[in-house]
């Protein structure tokens, strides 16, 4: 028997090569495959506050006094700032410069104050003084990446005065005396030229608004605690007069408001056995607040409640508001927030997989409240307890053939 000629031999060889790196690039190209498509996201297990909140149409109302008065006005005190009878809450321009006069008063007045602060610092360490600039600059720097453009005239103030105080104590500025002086004698100069200008004053205590921020309707407090949920809900269909703009503004006397609002008996139901809630106007005032629920009237015929909700607290913002959509959080929850997507059951037992390093692990959870997005579980986490999950794990909210212990 003949063997197989050296050509025929070397062609089955180059086969048998072939057939083996195509194996091996075949298994390279598999596990590949598997590595970058079985890729897993992942979300840090963060502290947070969850409410049960339902979102309601009502109208806010106030106890204001009208202040009278109209034309070119320059007003001297803040909205939503606290007055006292008698006290100067406007001006009244005869001419267009007289304006820009008050502003360069005010900014002549805020400098010679700094200086005159400024040249306060003897005795004092210079690391403290250091110290304060450093964080001035910050909290300046802060006010402008967040654009929170309202309090960035103090800041800049408080930067500038430890940067003065700074360079007194270091003996680079000697003192401030001789441009207190100057800036002085301007400041009496433009303060003489306005003092003969018409006042517009308080005529009572409270918080005053100007006309452009105050509420743009008008309520009254007494038809509306006297309102049924049927006509209330009327009202709140109608609309409320427009304030009239012929004042200078308004006074609220009080620094308690009232939100009055309807709604269907199930979802008054919820507010069964409660009383203290917190309040918010997404877009105007984002920041919840105290309140509560002071009545609440069923009408079973019309299948409407009438709820009402005072609320001390009283600031610019809310005194702008008319005929507002209200979030009423009726129950807050504190405790650790997981994101929805995470969530498994695992023979019978709701929980999350979690990575620790290259290994993922299943833990088990506890409910104490969720909505359509998070679940929100107590903060008491351990392992072999009902809820396992703790503060900074990093959750798996992606990924493919998750496994208890089995490697990422």
């Amino acid at each position: 028997m003949e063997s197989p000629k050296p050509h025929a031999a070397g062609r089955i060889a180059k086969g048998v090569s072939m057939a083996l790196l195509a194996a091996v690039s075949l298994y390279v190209i598999v596990q590949c495959f598997v590595i970058f498509h079985q890729s897993y996201k992942t979300e840090t297990a963060i502290a947070y506050t969850m409410a049960d909140s339902v979102t309601l149409d009502g109208v806010v109302s106030f106890a204001t006094v009208p202040v009278e008065g109209s034309g070119n006005l320059g007003y001297l005190v803040q909205d939503g700032e606290r007055v006292s009878n008698g006290t100067v809450l406007a001006e009244c321009y005869t001419d267009d410069t007289q304006g820009l006069l008050r502003e360069r008063l005010d900014r002549l007045g805020r400098t010679i104050d700094l200086l005159s602060k400024s040249q306060n610092s003897t005795g004092s360490d210079l690391s403290v003084l250091t110290n304060q600039t450093r964080q001035a600059l910050y909290n300046l720097l802060d006010k402008l990446d967040t654009a929170e453009y309202s309090g960035i005239a103090d800041a800049e103030d408080d930067f500038l005065l430890a940067q003065n105080r700074l360079q007194v104590s270091t003996g680079q500025t000697g003192d401030f005396s001789q441009t207190i002086r100057s800036l002085q004698t301007e400041y009496d100069e433009i303060n003489g030229q306005l003092s003969s200008l018409q006042t517009i004053t308080a005529s009572t205590n409270g918080y005053f608004s100007s006309t452009e921020a105050m509420s743009p309707i008008v309520t009254d407090q007494e038809t509306l605690d006297n309102a049924s949920p049927a006509e209330l809900q009327q009202m709140l269909a109608d609309g409320f007069p427009a304030s009239d703009t012929g004042y200078a503004g308004q006074i609220a006397t009080g620094f308690s408001w009232r939100f009055y609002t309807v709604c269907d008996l199930e979802t008054a139901a919820r507010f069964d056995g409660i009383t203290s809630v917190k309040i918010s106007v997404p877009g105007k005032q984002n920041t919840p607040l105290a309140a509560t629920l002071v009545d609440m009237t069923q009408d079973e015929e019309a299948g409407v409640a009438k709820l009402t909700f005072e609320c001390q607290t009283i600031n610019a913002e809310i005194l702008s508001f008319g005929q507002e959509t209200a979030q009423i959080d009726i129950k807050t929850y504190e405790g650790i927030r997981i994101n929805k997507d995470a969530l498994h059951i695992v023979d019978g037992a709701r929980g999350v997989y979690v990575k620790y390093g290259n290994l993922q692990r299943f833990l088990k959870i506890t409910t104490l409240y969720e909505d359509e997005n998070y679940i929100l579980i107590p903060n008491n986490g351990a392992i072999g307890t009902d809820n396992e999950v703790r503060l900074y794990d990093e959750i798996i909210v992606q990924g493919t053939n998750l496994q208890d212990g089995k490697l990422l």
